[in-house]
């Protein structure tokens, strides 16, 4: 049995959008939603997690950090190209991030 995801938390939460039930896109800041959101599936490169009133939201795979999630190492000494998959942070927004 696989161990339950969630999502821990959005990168930019000021201005991160989820999609609603009926397909329109909503700042998820305007849903109160609580801060672990059980992830129920992935479609199509979005999360699919349940919602305040129990309804399935999708939000796009790079918006988020779930549970295991890990940061990417940035080395300074030497030039890197960073690869997203399911398992690492990935986001324009880290550009720019303290290297090691």
């Amino acid at each position: 049995m696989a161990e339950t995801r969630f999502i821990e938390a959005f990168h930019d939460p000021d201005h991160a959008f989820v999609s609603k039930p009926d397909g329109s896109m909503v700042p998820a800041r305007e849903l109160n939603l609580e801060k672990r959101l059980r992830i129920i599936g992935k479609e199509a490169g979005q999360y699919l997690f349940e919602g305040p009133e129990g309804e399935t939201y999708r939000v796009f795979v790079p918006e988020v950090i779930t549970s295991d999630s890990s940061q990417p190492v940035i080395h300074c000494d030497r030039t890197q190209v960073v690869m997203a998959d399911d398992h690492q942070v990935a986001s324009a927004r880290g550009v720019g991030e303290d290297c090691q």
